[in-house]
């Protein structure tokens, strides 16, 4: 609709509520200046909105208004003003300005509260002390710290040289002298980990199954621009913080975001470095690439590399942390059974999508779940495989030396959460297509297949769960190393290395977090039990740190009814 169209449409309506209220008026006063006095009345209450819209005050002067108390009637002034006599009509349109005002009333007041907390920076307020606690620093081979203290230095001195929530010191009781300025926290026995890094998330779902899988391209395209609007990016900001925070409640303390829509993750973000408000540590992609009728949303569509170019210069600037390309197809948008994983990228545009993020010092990722697709992406040059599938031997050198990589070296993330609930559950549970459960369960044993060579061969592997895809909840990256366990037989501590230190190497922080060590930051998860002799404590998570802010009852708001599934069981795990 052209804007001259909708500025005509307005105006009739202005003028159709007019002529209402005139011919109210003219029942009531039978007179043209009693006509006239009610429209300047109506137009008079909603320029001076009465007493009641003031911000925290409007409220109880307006019903001290009402009561007599005021020298002076804002009913009875509005009346005068317009030269006209009190009436059930006049009476009846200052209820309703009045009741407008309290509405934005009360919306100003939450904003103005909302505003003041933002500028109150959220930073921790004392000195940690984690006395009689058992310590897993998340080294593959260290040995628990029994009767163990952890010292968290929150209040810094210099503000531009120190970094507030810093580990200073770790060890046991005897070894470790707690300064007196340091609060002490009796964790009573409990096991004190590491938070888990996820390195393969989604932000914009919360990992319950939606009808949306069964809607045409055409119409989830429709959908999409809703998306767009302001009221959807309003809904998909609550939305994101939310599940951040979901994640990090149940242990979860640094994510990486691997394609968001409108840069939403690179803003929440920032407000969480900012310390407007409480959240685990993020690493965005931005916007994902991928070329027409790939495997994308709401990304940048690209089809030369002029256009790749683009893309990731176009991220770069928005202040990504790393670059996500999707260079092969999906279980989602395949339209026939092994078409998921169709290569639909070139190697020349991989190469060139590699070269920009390299020139800006940032590793790339790319979606890719197929055996073809891994080869050229490896010859492309990317950093992360993201998924994956079945690992040959020409491919293993290629993994463990690529020169056109970042770091001389390419990490596999097989998501082995992602797929498994549409791999496995019925057809009457998911809703989807048999040709899409067919290739959901392909893509599955591909990446079973992919971590098992990989941590076979020495390949270097992350861990991660592609959360807020269906029945994959951002509550339970824990779940997927119980999946590590199953199917390669590693010990516990391992997998526990694997989703913390080992994760951080992979996205490229690990001077930062990943271990309970000097100088790194307290990012810490709490558990009752000892997870390396039972893993499924991990789901029990009693309190969490972040950057040293501590969050004594964490609580997660579980998905009601989602479907528990078994795993896929493969002829051979190992």
């Amino acid at each position: 609709m052209s804007e001259t169209k909708k500025s005509s449409n307005s105006l009739s309506c202005l003028l159709l509520f007019a002529f209402l209220i005139s011919i109210l008026a003219w029942i009531t006063y039978g007179t043209l200046e009693g006509v006239f006095g009610m429209l300047s009345f109506i137009i008079i209450g909603f320029l001076a909105i009465y007493p009641w819209i003031i911000p925290f005050i409007g409220i109880p002067l307006g019903i001290l208004d009402l009561l007599g108390y005021l020298d002076f009637g804002i009913y009875e002034l509005s009346l005068n003003i317009a030269h006209l006599e009190p009436s059930w009509l006049s009476l009846v349109w200052y209820w309703i300005v009045s009741v407008i005002s309290i509405i934005i009333n009360i919306i100003s007041m939450i904003k103005i509260i909302s505003w003041l907390k933002l500028l109150k920076k959220k930073e921790p307020s004392k000195n940690l002390a984690l006395i009689k606690c058992n310590i897993i620093d998340g080294n593959r081979e260290s040995e628990i710290i029994t009767n163990g203290v952890i010292l968290i230095q929150n209040i810094v001195k210099d503000k531009e040289k120190e970094i507030p929530g810093l580990i200073v010191g770790v060890g046991k009781t005897d070894e470790i002298e707690i300064p007196s300025d340091y609060k002490k926290i009796d964790l009573k026995g409990s096991y004190v980990l590491p938070g888990l890094i996820n390195a393969h998330c989604h932000l914009f779902g919360s990992g319950k199954p939606t009808k949306i899988m069964q809607l045409s391209e055409k119409t989830l395209k429709k959908l999409l621009r809703l998306v767009q609007t302001p009221i959807g990016i309003a809904l998909s900001k609550k939305g994101m913080k939310k599940h951040a925070l979901t994640a990090l409640n149940a242990g979860v303390t640094t994510l990486r975001s691997m394609s968001e829509f409108l840069y939403l993750d690179v803003k929440l973000r920032k407000k969480i470095e900012e310390g407007k408000i409480t959240g685990p540590r993020i690493l965005c992609s931005g916007k994902g690439i991928y070329p027409t009728g790939g495997h994308g949303m709401l990304g940048f569509e690209v089809d030369s590399t002029a256009e790749i170019r683009k893309a990731v210069r176009r991220n770069i600037r928005e202040e990504v942390d790393c670059i996500k390309i999707l260079s092969t197809g999906g279980v989602m948008d395949a339209r026939m059974v092994g078409e998921a994983g169709r290569p639909q990228m070139t190697v020349e545009e991989i190469e060139t999508a590699c070269f920009e993020a390299h020139r800006g010092k940032l590793l790339i990722a790319t979606h890719c779940e197929s055996t073809e697709g891994m080869k050229e992406a490896l010859l492309g040059g990317v950093d992360t495989i993201e998924h994956g599938a079945e690992i040959t031997d020409e491919l293993v050198s290629i993994f463990k030396n690529n020169p056109k990589s970042l770091r001389g070296y390419t990490t596999v993330i097989p998501t082995i959460s992602a797929g498994m609930g549409l791999a496995t559950l019925p057809i009457k549970v998911t809703k989807i297509t048999q040709i899409k459960r067919e290739n959901a369960k392909l893509i599955e044993i591909g990446m079973l297949k992919a971590l098992q060579r990989a941590y076979n061969e020495g390949i270097r592997f992350g861990v991660g769960t592609d959360a807020s895809v269906p029945y994959v909840p951002h509550y339970e990256v824990w779940k997927e190393l119980k999946y590590l366990i199953k199917y390669t037989g590693m010990s516990a501590q391992e997998a526990i290395y694997f989703a913390t230190i080992n994760n951080a190497e992979v996205i490229g922080i690990e001077n930062i977090t990943g271990t309970i060590e000097v100088g790194k930051s307290a990012d810490l998860q709490i558990v009752p039990g000892n997870p390396l002799e039972n893993i499924d404590f991990l789901g029990q998570v009693s309190k969490v740190l972040i950057r040293g802010n501590i969050i004594k009852n964490p609580k997660v708001k579980k998905i009601k009814k989602l479907k528990e599934f078994e795993p896929i069981e493969l002829e051979n795990n190992n």
